[in-house]
């Protein structure tokens, strides 16, 4: 889940995880990001997008 707000940046790489995953990266309940963890967030998301795997698959 993510706790922060939305950016045009995280809004733009939302919706290419959704196109690629079938759904949001925040829709995960078993993973969490604070507000505070903004930039792990989209590096995160940017990473599963070039790897082509959901944050599920690597994030812990």
């Amino acid at each position: 889940m993510w706790y922060g707000k939305n950016t045009r940046e995280l809004e733009e790489l939302n919706k290419q995880y959704c196109e690629l995953f079938g759904g949001p990266p925040y829709g995960h309940m078993e993973l969490e990001y604070g507000a505070d963890e903004y930039d792990e967030y989209v590096r995160d998301i940017q990473k599963a997008l070039r790897i082509k795997k959901p944050l599920t698959d690597f994030v812990e």
